[in-house]
């Protein structure tokens, strides 16, 4: 069972190798949390264990879920996704419970993430297609065809190369203009979460590496 000292180098080292990813100097983030430069560094060495409040206050600046700290540090802090190994999703939409988009979600698997990148298929008809909030921002970069976004009260016509960022709070949704449905790079940023705002179901569509099940309708 680990010890308390030990407990206290780990914590101590995450906050330190989290402060420097996120680029504040040990005054700034001693600054944003009120705590004394001396006690923090301490806390970063090792040499003083945090309280509950403490290390909640430290989360909270570096928008950090407060258990990332507790973790072994053995775990490994990336992920590669190939083509083709990848897992396709779908997420309905309408009365009708209608496909609106499938997605190839890109970094499953990865150990608390903060972002959540996928590549979406626009399938959904106009009547068809609901605006959506959630948590967080989102990214959105034109892959290939032409679609429309909606933000809110407004519309706007892209295309391959186009780009668009909002906030999740804005209402939105995306359509595709044309016969061949519209793909875009889609990342949801959900700060100080790990829990995922992308709204599909655990059905995975036909695949390379996937056979379509009875009952997987689409």
């Amino acid at each position: 069972m680990e010890n308390k000292d030990d407990l206290a180098k780990r914590i101590g080292s995450r906050v330190k190798d989290f402060r420097k990813e996120s680029g504040l100097t040990q005054k700034r983030l001693a600054e944003a949390t009120g705590l004394s430069p001396g006690l923090l560094s301490r806390i970063e060495n090792g040499f003083a264990m945090p309280s509950i409040p403490t290390l909640q206050s430290i989360s909270n600046t570096l928008k950090a879920e407060i258990g990332y700290f507790f973790q072994d540090q053995g775990e490994k802090g990336y992920i590669i996704t190939n083509p083709g190994n990848r897992r396709v999703v779908i997420s309905r939409s309408g009365p009708h419970r209608r496909v609106a988009y499938e997605l190839e979600l890109l970094a499953e698997g990865m150990k608390n993430p903060f972002m959540e990148p996928a590549i979406v298929t626009h399938v959904g008809k106009k009547e068809e297609v609901e605006p959506r909030i959630h948590d967080g921002q989102e990214f959105m970069y034109v892959l290939e065809g032409r679609m429309k976004l909606t933000l809110g009260s407004k519309e706007f016509i892209l295309k391959n190369g186009n780009a668009a960022y909002w906030n999740g709070t804005v209402p939105h949704k995306g359509i595709s203009l044309g016969r061949k449905p519209a793909k875009a790079l889609h990342v949801h940023l959900i700060p100080g979460r790990w829990t995922g705002t992308f709204q599909y179901e655990d059905i995975p569509v036909q695949s390379p590496k996937t056979k379509k099940k009875k009952g997987d309708a689409l």
